[in-house]
């Protein structure tokens, strides 16, 4: 086994752990949370075209410094990922086999940046056009400033009157 395949199916078992996958409540470490789009309507051939379209600009993201991403666009990729390969039942092999594999060819080309690198930001504004975003959310943030704002109501309902 060469580094590269090492590499590419790493590469796909983090992509593909569902432990790992992004939830409204939360995830681990200190991983951006974004919102996500809902996948679990498209159709089986839908859900295979946007996962080759979103493995081939992780790809170009990765490998063209021009036209690299934020955290939150990132997330908002991977985590679209994970949950379209939750959503076709694919395991890491067969997702490095027929996704990223495939994806990396194009970096043989000599004018691969060039030529998909501006379909990026496209990919982010379908992804948004579904309903995800590249707008940061904290789990718990609503909550805690629900609290927070009632303590204050609280606190200035027991304040002796001036």
């Amino acid at each position: 086994m060469t580094r590269w395949t090492a590499l590419m199916i790493a590469a796909a078992t983090a992509l593909t752990q569902p432990a790992l996958a992004q939830t409204s409540d939360g995830v681990p470490g200190d991983r951006v949370v974004v919102p996500l789009p809902d996948v679990s309507g498209l159709s089986d051939d839908a859900a295979q075209a946007l996962a080759h379209d979103l493995a081939q600009m992780t790809v170009i993201t990765a490998e063209c410094p021009e036209h690299d991403v934020s955290g939150p666009e990132f997330q908002l990729m991977a985590g679209t990922t994970d949950a379209l390969t939750e959503r076709l039942g694919l395991d890491p092999v067969s997702y490095d086999r027929d996704y990223v594999r495939p994806a990396f060819s194009v970096m043989s080309e000599a004018d691969a940046c060039d030529r998909l690198g501006p379909q990026v930001p496209e990919m982010i504004a379908r992804l948004e056009g579904m309903g995800g975003s590249t707008q940061p959310v904290t789990p718990g943030l609503a909550e805690a400033a629900a609290a927070e704002a009632a303590a204050d109501a609280d606190t200035e309902t027991d304040a002796p009157a001036q």
